[in-house]
């Protein structure tokens, strides 16, 4: 009973103390005011994602104790938080009493976890709840609250939403439960008219779109959410930029100005987020890039009065999108001035009509307009809608100009001029005649008394044979009838065959000489002396007068003759060759003539006898006078076939003025026959015609006697003329037409056949020759595959060059000869093929014997090996170069023997020593090696990157003389069988060309040949052969002929350049070899060095021209000799042609 007592007061004082710790907890007040983090903010760097600032705070279970509820009675606890995560709230009563009843948050009771701890759920954030601990003694009161969420848990994001009209953009975060309010700052920018439907802040924003902007506008709208009560205290910062999704591209364009070679304009609009590109296709469906800006454009070069699509592409870059569309429209050119029209046909009728016929110009760069004619002498103009004038009634015996132009309408075309000179009139040549034949009656009474009078003086006269009875003439002719272009072929090969009887027939009834047409003024004997040949003298009607001289017996006469062109009267004077004494009387004729262009077909001397004075000053003499004439030379180039001065004649006695001639002597005509190959007839005709103009006198044409190859060339000149102009040739009967104004015109059948060949070539082949100025722009023309489906002008071009492998191959396939041919489609031809000589042993051991190596003329087939090699011509001199195959193992020695045997001081080798799958032999050694007589000391090597160069020293070994060879292996080729660096491949070709003598005039130093060999000696060697020539005609005439030059090498060796490839690079490369900047050619560098030094010791022998031509015979050469081989013949039975439009 005592004890209990004890306990109840016991009890009671612990109340009253607890009730006095709690009115002191009343008094003040224990406050954990919220803690806000600090807002990091972090830039956005995207478009489409936004991030929000990042939002710190201590812990996201911190309560935020704001006040104690006092308790009844003063209590010896207290409630505090302790570690909570989420939306749970866990408190712990410090009770050391242990006497409580319950706890509780909200009139909600706690989940008691433990002795004095309790959890409690659903404890949301930006929430303030009243927690209280009820005991038996007391009761305690507390208020806690939780922070906002973080932003992680918040996770914002902007999203959008896009209609025709407006941009709705929205920020959303999690669905994380939390009662927090949220404020929501919106900032957009566009450009456009911002509208938001929410008058309140809120969590989206609308923003219209401005529909006069349509194409890739930038819409951007930043947000801050922070708490509305707290606005420092920031959930998300972030912005979203948005490009309309349906942006399109308006690209209209003005054209501003047009003439006939331009069309240039500009955009409609300037946008400067847009690019473009200005582009016109043509009526050929080619497309060409205009100069051009983002905003203006100016297409150049274009044709007159031509349709041309404009076309715009255009890309609009929108954010990391671009739109891109192309429009185009259809301009035309402006007129221009017509091209230039071509005279076809100018006559004189009868009464004294002149009558002109014209072809119009192939650019008339306008509308179909009028042709006009205008006769300067007295004003009158024609214009007519075709071009064929006739002026009636003109004056006799006046000369009248007549320009005559082409007009579009709006622009005239240049003019072109055409004298003619009317004749006589013909009531008073009427009176004339009746007083000649009166006078003519007189003279024939005199005739007759003198022939009387001869009679009785015979005996005196019986050295004399007079032909008093002439045969007719024309009745031996034969009716051939004109020739049609594509019909040349046929009739070549028709009169070919049989031994070429057609040829013959038609020539020899061709008379020799007119008996009709007398001679008197050249048999006279003051004039006689004159004459180079007694039997060749000029007809009386037709021959050329010089003026006469006071008192000096004919003066007025040289043996010329006018001779008339294809459809022009006295296009050319058929001369003989300048005597000694008749110098001055030709270059008399050549002032009063007013001749611009002398063409000489022959040397001065010919197999040791003279055929022409040399009438003109050298470059040492500089001026030479001819009686009251003083000639100067200015220039003399020396081509391989031709030499070309530039002369200039003066008169002592008239004004000061000089005339320029122009002098081009053909020195290729061989000592018998005609030149092998027309090509090189054809070539002078070009050359000459390069220097002819409209206003020039007749061309003088002369070799020796002024009749062979004088009309020959003739010949060649006029009927290309009627080819062209015509589509046909009459050549018989052209021919005839000499004869009758000089006789033995054209004088064998040999050059009757060549002026066939001539026309045949010319027509078939074309001209391939490309001045290099103009080598860029015809290269891309023979490039221009027009259209798509055919083949290009280039590829026509090379599948035109024949093949030459019917010639015979005689001994390359005799059976003993086969195993020494690498390739048996690569067999040389029999005419050119190298010879190996068979050594005497006896009759070589004296130094002083014959050489070893000779001409193959003189070679038995008994005395000679066989070895793959073949001759080829080089640009300046006959078998320049040697192409052979890359020696055998049974053939190193052969390959030595035609080494030492020509003397060669340069090899080049072209294939590698291992190509594919097959091994070649290396002829030589490091060692010093005899291959049979011949001994071979390798003593040098140089190894460059692309090439190497070795150096051999060569001797008979019953001989003590030796010399050296320098081989260049080029051993870099692509897998086409081309060099890899053509670069490097011209620097091994002019090095070797800068260890030969140079070429100088007349006397040009001949080398020995070059050996050039590959594996089959074609395939690669004929890249270098084709090359090495081409370098020449380009340094020396800046112009090639690609064409011609691998038809050649054709003709020379089987195999050479049979791929389109290796054709195309030949013209590649010369290109880039001879750069051309604004049309033209670049002043050429000096020769491109080898960085290897070497010196030839082979010593330059001089000798005469391969090509130095002999005499030409007055008298007819033997049928036999007159014709030609079947090799020299352009064109086979079994060759395939393919003609080509012209």
């Amino acid at each position: 009973m005592a004890k209990l007592s004890w306990l109840k007061f016991w009890a009671l004082a612990s109340a009253l103390l607890g009730a006095t710790v709690g009115v002191q907890g009343s008094n003040s007040t224990s406050s954990i005011p919220s803690t806000t983090a600090p807002t990091e903010t972090t830039a956005s760097t995207g478009i489409n994602t936004s991030t929000a600032a990042s939002v710190t705070s201590a812990s996201s279970s911190t309560i935020a104790y704001t006040s104690a509820t006092p308790a009844s009675k003063s209590c010896d606890y207290t409630l505090t938080e302790i570690k909570s995560k989420e939306n749970i709230l866990t408190l712990q009563l410090n009770d050391t009493t242990g006497q409580y009843l319950h706890v509780y948050c909200n009139n909600t009771n706690g989940t008691k976890l433990e002795t004095n701890r309790f959890q409690f759920f659903n404890f949301l954030p930006c929430t303030t709840y009243s927690c209280s601990a009820n005991t038996t003694k007391c009761n305690q009161t507390r208020d806690f609250s939780r922070d906002p969420p973080s932003h992680d848990q918040l996770n914002f994001t902007i999203t959008t939403k896009e209609n025709d009209d407006n941009i709705d953009f929205k920020v959303e975060g999690n669905k994380v439960n939390h009662s927090c309010k949220l404020a929501y700052q919106w900032n957009c920018s566009a450009p456009s008219v911002i509208k938001n439907e929410n008058p309140e802040p809120t969590d989206n924003y609308t923003v219209q779109k401005n529909k006069t902007l349509t194409s890739c506008i930038e819409y951007r709208c930043s947000i801050i959410v922070s708490l509305q009560n707290n606005q420092s205290y920031i959930f998300f910062n972030g912005f979203k930029s948005v490009f309309p999704k349906k942006s399109t591209l308006e690209t209209p364009f003005n054209v501003s100005n047009r003439t006939n070679t331009t069309i240039s304009g500009h955009l409609a609009f300037n946008n400067l987020n847009i690019r473009t590109n200005f582009s016109y296709v043509d009526e050929n469906g080619n497309e060409t890039s205009c100069e051009s800006t983002d905003t203006t454009f100016n297409c150049q070069g274009l044709t007159p009065f031509t349709s041309y699509n404009i076309c715009l592409k255009a890309s609009l870059m929108c954010n990391i999108n671009s739109i891109n569309t192309k429009k185009c429209s259809d301009y035309n050119t402006t007129e221009g001035v017509p091209g230039n029209i071509i005279i076809r046909n100018q006559q004189l009728n009868a009464n004294n009509e002149i009558q002109i016929d014209c072809v119009p110009p192939k650019d008339l760069n306008g509308p179909p307009g009028l042709f006009y004619a205008k006769l300067e002498n007295s004003g009158e103009l024609q214009n007519k809608e075709k071009c064929h004038f006739k002026f009636p009634g003109l004056n006799y015996h006046t000369i009248y100009t007549i320009q005559v132009w082409a007009s579009n309408s709006k622009h005239n075309g240049s003019r072109v001029k055409v004298t003619f000179a009317t004749s006589y009139n013909e009531n008073a040549l009427i009176g004339f005649l009746v007083f000649l034949i009166i006078l003519t009656s007189v003279a024939l009474i005199v005739v007759l008394w003198k022939i009387y009078s001869l009679q009785k003086k015979s005996s005196r006269d019986c050295d004399e044979d007079v032909e008093l009875i002439e045969h007719d003439d024309e009745k031996q002719l034969l009716h051939v009838e004109p020739i049609l272009a594509e019909h040349l072929l046929d009739a070549f090969r028709s009169k070919q065959a049989d031994e070429a009887r057609l040829f013959l027939a038609e020539f020899q009834s061709i008379p020799r000489v007119f008996n009709k047409f007398p001679v008197k003024e050249a048999r006279k004997p003051y004039n006689s002396i004159k004459n180079r040949y007694v039997d060749i003298l000029p007809y009386d009607h037709n021959r050329v007068s010089l003026s006469p001289e006071s008192g000096v017996q004919g003066s007025d006469y040289i043996n010329a003759s006018y001779i008339d062109g294809f459809n022009e009267l006295r296009k050319y004077i058929a001369a003989q060759g300048p005597k000694e004494e008749t110098s001055n009387d030709f270059w008399k004729m050549v002032w009063e003539q007013k001749t611009t262009i002398i063409v000489m077909v022959t040397r001065c001397e010919e197999g040791n006898r003279p055929k022409c004075a040399h009438y003109w000053p050298s470059m040492d003499e500089q001026n030479k006078s001819f009686g009251d004439l003083v000639i100067r030379i200015n220039e003399e180039k020396w081509c391989p076939d031709y030499v070309v001065r530039k002369l200039f004649i003066s008169h002592k006695k008239e004004k000061p003025t000089d005339r320029e001639v122009t002098h081009i002597q053909f020195i290729s005509w061989p000592d018998h026959g005609v030149p092998e190959d027309p090509q090189l007839l054809l070539k002078l005709r070009r050359r000459v015609n390069a220097f002819s103009n409209f206003f020039s006198g007749p061309i003088i044409v002369h070799c020796s006697a002024g009749v062979g190859r004088t009309g020959s060339y003739i010949g060649i000149d006029a009927m290309m003329q009627g080819l062209e102009a015509e589509g046909h040739v009459d050549i018989y009967g052209y021919i005839v037409g000499l004869r009758r104004q000089r006789c033995l015109m054209v004088q064998v059948e040999a050059q009757y056949i060549l002026i066939h060949q001539a026309l045949l070539e010319h027509y078939i082949f074309g001209e391939t020759e490309i001045c290099l100025s103009e080598l860029p722009k015809e290269l891309i023309n023979l490039k221009r595959e027009d259209p798509a489906s055919e083949p290009s002008m280039l590829v026509a071009e090379f599948q035109r060059i024949p093949s030459y492998d019917a010639k015979s191959k005689k001994t390359g396939k005799l059976p003993e000869n086969q195993s020494k041919n690498h390739s048996v489609s690569v067999i040389p031809f029999e005419y050119n093929r190298v010879t190996v000589k068979l050594a005497d042993e006896k009759s070589k051991e004296s130094e002083n014997d014959s050489e070893l190596s000779s001409s193959d003329d003189d070679d038995d087939d008994e005395c000679t090996k066989y070895i793959n090699a073949s001759f080829i011509d080089g640009y300046w001199y006959t078998e320049a170069l040697i192409a052979t195959q890359t020696p055998l193992q049974e053939t190193i020695a052969d390959f030595w023997q035609m080494v030492f045997q020509r003397k060669t001081a340069f090899i080049v080798m072209l294939s590698k020593l291992k190509e594919d799958t097959e091994d070649f032999t290396e002829y030589w050694g490091e060692e010093d090696k005899t291959y049979d007589d011949i001994e071979v000391k390798l003593t040098e090597c140089n190894n460059g990157p692309e090439f190497i160069v070795r150096t051999f020293e060569i001797k008979h070994g019953k001989r003590k003389d030796a010399h050296k060879v320098y081989q260049y292996h080029y051993h870099k080729w692509t897998d086409s069988d081309l060099p890899e660096n053509p670069s490097s491949f011209i620097e091994v070709i002019r090095t070797l060309k800068e260890k030969l003598p140079k070429p100088n005039g007349p006397n040009r130093a001949i080398a020995p040949p070059i050996v050039v060999h590959c594996s089959d000696g074609a395939k690669l060697t004929g890249i270098f052969c084709a090359l090495w020539n081409l370098l020449d005609s380009a340094d020396t005439e800046n112009i090639i002929d690609v064409f011609y030059m691998v038809k050649l090498l054709r003709k020379q060796r089987s195999g050479m350049i049979l791929t389109f490839e290796q054709f195309e690079f030949l013209y590649d490369t010369i290109a880039s070899t001879y750069p051309v900047q604004n049309g033209t050619l670049k002043s050429s560098e000096s020769p491109l060095q080898t960085t290897v030094e070497i010196i030839s010791e082979t010593p330059q022998e001089e000798s005469k021209q391969v090509s130095d031509g002999k005499s030409e015979e007055v008298s007819e050469v033997p049928a036999e000799e007159q014709k030609p081989e079947a090799d020299t013949l352009m064109i086979s039975n079994q060759q395939k042609i393919l003609l080509m439009d012209p």
